[in-house]
């Protein structure tokens, strides 16, 4: 019975020899495949934070208009109290010369 056997290992080598187009065409649609998962999930990863730092851009956005509206209040009473003073010879009085006006 030992001389009938067929050594499975051996013929299976000798089988993907014969057919090694096959084998390495198959290789690579493997690979392939592999690929554009990697390629996919790399893609949808860096779409998720561009959209993130676009809304972090949007809201630092509003937030410079914001600080720019809070400049230019502030220098436009600066700006006033500066010319009343220089152009105008205004002075603030002293505080013991002030008069509180209330209505009635």
């Amino acid at each position: 019975m030992r001389a009938g056997r067929i050594n499975l290992a051996k013929e299976i080598g000798q089988d993907l020899l014969r057919h090694k187009w096959h084998l390495l065409l198959a290789l690579i649609t493997v690979s392939s495949a592999l690929l554009v998962i990697v390629v996919t999930q790399g893609t949808r990863q860096l779409t998720s934070e561009y959209n993130e730092l676009m809304a972090e851009q949007d809201r630092l956005d509003i937030e410079w208009r914001h600080l720019l509206l809070e400049q230019n209040t502030l220098m436009e009473h600066s700006r006033i109290e500066t010319l009343a003073r220089d152009k105008l010879g205004m002075q603030r009085p002293a505080p013991a010369k002030e008069k509180l006006v209330t209505a009635r």
